[in-house]
């Protein structure tokens, strides 16, 4: 792949060469409206694609020759257009438009001008994406677009990040938007170790992060059907069209360089008490294991994991787990333990790009670099980005371009996820049950501490507490998690003006990559003491070859209309391996090859191929430019369906009409549009190329060295059909006080009908479960977006505005099967704990269900011996917040630009076990509540003279109350409101003075500093970020346990254009 992609390079820098010496006579000028100098003005040649910009003075140049007609363009002011005369020298003054007209890119890449389409659809530019630096671009969209849902795993170098558009409208598999790039479906899915119980393994991040995003010119939400049926079944879920930096003709070479670096630290941490420390007796602390063992310092099996133990800081002394030489140690405290426990993060990201062109071809190339050094100790992450793309406007009748993307991604290690009690790999863990008294910096420098011996004639450093963990330093250096990924993503595209009205556009895309993931636990490790290496390979392909015919005419000056008639093959080839042993020969040597004596390395392979051959036509009817219809259709023919079952048709009608061109509205309406849409997309779930067929899979018995093939225990459906979704949405979008308010607002109300979902089969069938249609998903919602110019060029040039983004979902499930012998009204997702992730008959997708409280018939909970009581199993909350709402405020002055973001979302639950059992061990700050005097909790309990409840009056230990209502067994001690409100983004930047800076060679220099995650300003769970997840699965959303904690990030940036 790279002597490929070197090739590629070698022929973009020798076309570099050549077009650079094809100069025609460069015209030069300022571009200013009344108030100065207009930076980001388009520039085009008027019927070609060749064309500029200005830059940070307004100052512009484009090669043309004299009679060409250069088109000035910029949002909310009226074109321009100039002849190209005897003078190098054009300057233009630009007025405002009382209409806004922007072009936006919408499915397949087509242009549109935005008060052509009737749907909702919402451009975030790079500027708001960059501005505050993050490494994964989905975060970057948190309360920046209506409607849309962002959650993060966590602070870890490589954590990966879900977004959902409009809801959840499919009951398993992927539920997140396609993301295309130049017209190019790119993979989005994370490839991290696959959960384990409790345990969500190892997180790598999301596809979309390949995207480097100092090359992305714009993003495109397309949030419902009437926009994405286009792309049939792989735009059920929404759609992401991503838009790169081209290169635009000009008199040199341009080059820019931009350099950030950002210092990271964790900023959400528990609230711990401090007063005691570990163990379990109030007045006596004894380093022994939970055996009643005292040899525990010889033995490493010491150390109770519980802080319900004697006062700190009184003046006590102990024998701890640092006493090397037998004699008792003060017994104090350590508060800032935890937080030392973190590094600061150090992440730098540099870019390079050049680019130009002439009126034949233009080009852009980038290389971009970010080195991420976690906040745990020995985690990293390392990404090279090199792109590059071409355009070539061949003859007035042929064009064509290509672009081509190589990313290596590397980490040496990515921290472990969840609670895993195989081998406690996750190191956060350890400090929900650490001792207060534990000074976790003492245990850095481990080379230097005594070994204890596991047993396996293998030593591991001591910890403080051997019993259950091992040193926390010691496994982040030892048990590593490894990623060496590469990836390549690129289109070539050609096209042919057949006449005026016809054109024909051919377009090829790929997508592929190699990741190796490496697993290690070294020998003496707690759980496998005899270590173990697993190793997985993926390789992965996508190609997508597009055909497209279009035809655009004015029937006569008040009808124009556009016809296009297209088809799509995609393939896709997919191939995983697995190797791994449970247990080595030789320590810190991780082969295969290294397997212990008796031990058989376990290998599995999984090979797929899926297809979808697409047939689509599309256009639109436009009367007086003010009222448009748009329609569309696709069939897909999918081979992941039956062949009797595998092709099926998508609709999709739209209506946009401009009110205030139709009607004079006064000066209070600067713009008014009312739209509405119909469609039917559809997909095919969770379906994989295997589902509907029968297949075979390796037994993990053999009959002697031969191995034994077992059927697959799902029963294949010959009968199973595509889900489809049929979806109405209303909108406007208007525009007030000449354009110093505007407003958009779209209602929307989708149904998806044949839910693909796994019914459980009783033992009797011979098969676990059975792939069927069988449910109703409905999302109803409303979208705003509002914003405003509070002050406009006042004061010499004082800008202040404001937008406000919001969006609300109501998601219900109906229909799941309800016999009792298989899925009884219920998909099932993971029970964690006593807790459940499930879709349930007439609940949300994603609710929460456990065991509760016992409580009387007013809601008391009951108590018994001044215990609570456990109840049945009910519906605890739902994992989906009921709205979502951003708002951000930009100001800019004399060169200065201000801009800061807040965002918040309102609703849903989250079942945090770090609470849970941070009380029932005892280190959480709310367990001091009764320590010296006991507690009675408030509820009731029976009375056995009267058989009726009375006010509970039990006095008991706050160890046994905390334990008892804070253990697992009750799930709903654990459930929280995950609202919260966070002060998201804060930038400031300069962008210097030309005249500063004359006769440097420099055209333009920028600095700038930013924080995003500035602050927390409410939240109701404790002692956690309420945004994090346990995965981005639907099963996996509503849980928290020792994910790593967010980071609060500050950056200092540099942007230099020569």
């Amino acid at each position: 792949m790279k002597t490929k992609f070197n090739g590629i390079l070698t022929l973009l820098l020798a076309l570099v060469v050549q077009i650079s010496f094809a100069q025609d006579k460069t015209i030069s000028g300022t571009v200013s409206d009344e108030t100065g100098p207009l930076p980001g003005v388009s520039i085009l040649k008027k019927g070609t694609a060749s064309g500029t910009e200005t830059d940070f003075d307004g100052n512009y140049s484009i090669n043309a020759k004299t009679g060409d007609v250069l088109v000035f363009s910029f949002v909310g002011m009226k074109s321009v257009e100039k002849t190209v005369g005897t003078s190098n020298r054009i300057n233009v003054e630009m007025t405002g438009d009382n209409v806004l007209d922007e072009v936006i890119v919408t499915a397949l890449g087509i242009k549109k001008s935005e008060k052509s389409i009737g749907y909702a659809a919402q451009v975030v530019k790079a500027k708001d994406l960059t501005e505050v630096k993050t490494t994964n671009i989905v975060n970057a969209l948190s309360g920046k677009v209506a409607g849309i849902n962002v959650t993060s795993t966590g602070g870890s170098v490589n954590s990966s990040s879900r977004i959902t558009i409009r809801g959840v409208s499919t009951l398993s598999g992927n539920d997140q938007p396609l993301i295309v790039v130049d017209g190019v479906p790119i993979d989005n899915n994370s490839y991290g170790r696959s959960s384990n119980g409790t345990s969500s393994g190892v997180d790598t991040q999301n596809g979309m992060a390949d995207v480097n995003q100092e090359d992305i010119e714009s993003m495109n939400v397309l949030k419902g059907g009437a926009a994405t049926a286009l792309y049939g079944m792989r735009g059920a879920n929404g759609v992401i069209v991503i838009t790169t930096k081209k290169g635009t003709t000009s008199e040199k070479l341009g080059i820019s360089i931009n350099s950030t670096v950002s210092f990271n630290n964790a900023y959400i941490f528990p609230d711990y008490q401090n007063s005691y420390g570990q163990g379990n007796n109030p007045y006596l602390f004894k380093y022994v294991d939970g055996y009643g063992n005292s040899n525990a310092l010889t033995t490493g099996l010491g150390g109770l994991d519980e802080s319900w133990g004697p006062p700190l800081d009184v003046g006590l002394e102990f024998v701890q787990w640092d006493s090397f030489d037998g004699q008792p140690k003060p017994w104090v405290s350590a508060p800032d333990a935890v937080k030392d426990f973190y590094n600061t993060g150090i992440t730098t990201v540099n870019n390079i790009s050049l680019s130009g062109g002439t009126d034949k071809a233009t080009y852009r190339l980038s290389i971009g670099q970010m080195d991420d050094k976690g906040i745990l100790h020995n985690t990293d992450l390392n990404k090279k980005n090199f792109g590059g793309n071409v355009n070539f406007q061949l003859s007035e009748k042929w064009d064509a371009g290509f672009s081509a993307n190589y990313v290596v991604t590397e980490s040496d290690n990515s921290p472990s996820t969840g609670y895993d009690t195989a081998d406690n790999n996750n190191v956060i863990s350890q400090l929900v049950w650490g001792g207060r008294q534990v000074n976790w910096a003492d245990l850095k420098d481990y080379q230097n501490l005594p070994l204890v011996e596991t047993g396996n004639n293998a030593g591991t450093p001591v910890n403080w507490n051997q019993a259950y963990n091992n040193n926390p330093y010691w496994m982040l250096d030892n048990n590593t998690n490894t990623q060496d990924k590469t990836r390549f993503f690129g289109n070539f595209n050609i096209g042919y003006q057949i006449s005026d009205e016809f054109k024909l556009a051919l377009r090829t895309g790929i997508d592929t990559f190699r990741d190796k993931q490496t697993r290690r636990a070294a020998k003496g490790t707690s759980g496998n003491p005899d270590g173990y290496y697993r190793e997985i390979i993926r390789n992965r392909t996508e190609i997508n070859t597009e055909l497209l015919l279009s035809y655009n005419t004015d029937i006569n000056e008040d009808l124009n209309l556009s016809l296009n008639f297209g088809g799509n093959s995609m393939s896709n080839d997919y191939e995983y391996s697995y190797r791994g042993i449970s247990g080595l020969q030789l320590s810190d040597l991780y082969t295969l090859a290294n397997a212990k004596d008796g031990v058989t390395p376990v290998v599995s392979e999984y090979i797929s191929k899926r297809e979808i051959n697409s047939l689509f036509g599309f256009g639109s009817l436009s009367y007086k430019d003010y009222l448009f219809l748009e329609f569309s259709g696709r069939n897909d023919w999918a081979s992941v369906l039956p062949v009797d079952n595998n092709n099926f048709f998508y609709p999709a009608v739209s209506l946009s009409a401009i009110i205030s061109d139709m009607v004079d509205m006064g000066e209070t309406f600067s713009y008014l549009k009312l739209r509405g849409g119909w469609s039917k997309v559809g997909d095919a779930g969770p379906l994989s190329p295997y589902s509907i067929t029968p297949s075979y899979e390796y037994s993990p018995e053999s009959w002697g060295t031969t191995p034994i093939l077992q059927i697959q225990s799902t029963l294949w459906n010959p009968n199973i059909k595509n889900q489809d979704t049929k979806e109405v949405e209303f909108g406007l979008d208007t525009r007030l006080f000449r354009n110093r308010v505007n407003l958009g607002f779209t209602y929307y109300d989708k149904k998806t009908e044949d839910v693909i979902l796994q019914k459980n089969l009783p033992n009797s069938s011979g098969y676990s479960s059975v792939w069927d249609n069988a449910a109703t998903i409905t999302n109803k919602g409303i979208e705003l977006t509002l914003g405003a110019k509070i002050f406009d060029n006042v004061d010499d040039g004082f800008k202040l505005s404001t937008t406000i983004n919001f969006g609300q979902n109501d998601n219900e499930v109906n229909n799941i099967d309800d016999d009792p012998t298989t899925n009884n009204g219920v998909l099932n997702y993971a029970t964690y704990w006593n807790v459940s992730t499930q879709a349930r008959e007439g609940q949300p997708v994603g609710v929460l269900y456990g065991t509760t409280f016992a409580r009387d018939d007013e809601g008391n909970i009951i108590f018994k011996d001044g215990k609570p009581t456990q109840g049945g199993n009910a519906v605890l909350g739902n994992s989906t917040a009921d709205w979502t709402a951003g708002i951000s405020f930009n100001a800019s002055y004399k060169g200065f630009s201000l801009s800061t973001l807040f965002d918040g979302k309102k609703g849903g639950e989250i079942y945090s076990q770090t609470n849970t059992w941070g009380r029932l061990t005892g280190v959480l700050k709310e367990t001091l509540e009764g320590r010296e005097t006991g507690i009675v909790g408030d509820g009731v309990m029976l009375d056995p003279t009267t058989n009726t409840y009375v006010p509970n009056n039990i006095l008991v230990t706050a160890k046994d109350f905390n334990s008892s209502t804070y253990s697992q067994a009750i799930g709903e001690a654990g459930i929280y409101d995950a609202s919260f409100i966070k002060w998201r983004e804060l930038s400031l930047s300069y962008a210097f003075k030309s005249s500063l800076i004359e006769n440097t060679g420099v055209d333009a220099i920028s600095i700038g500093a930013s924080i995003r995650n500035v602050a927390i300003l409410y939240k109701k769970v404790p002692h956690i970020d309420p945004e994090t997840s346990f995965g981005n699965s639907i099963g996996t959303q509503g849980l928290e346990y020792s994910q790593i904690p967010p980071t609060r990030s500050i950056s200092l940036n540099l942007n230099v254009k020569f």
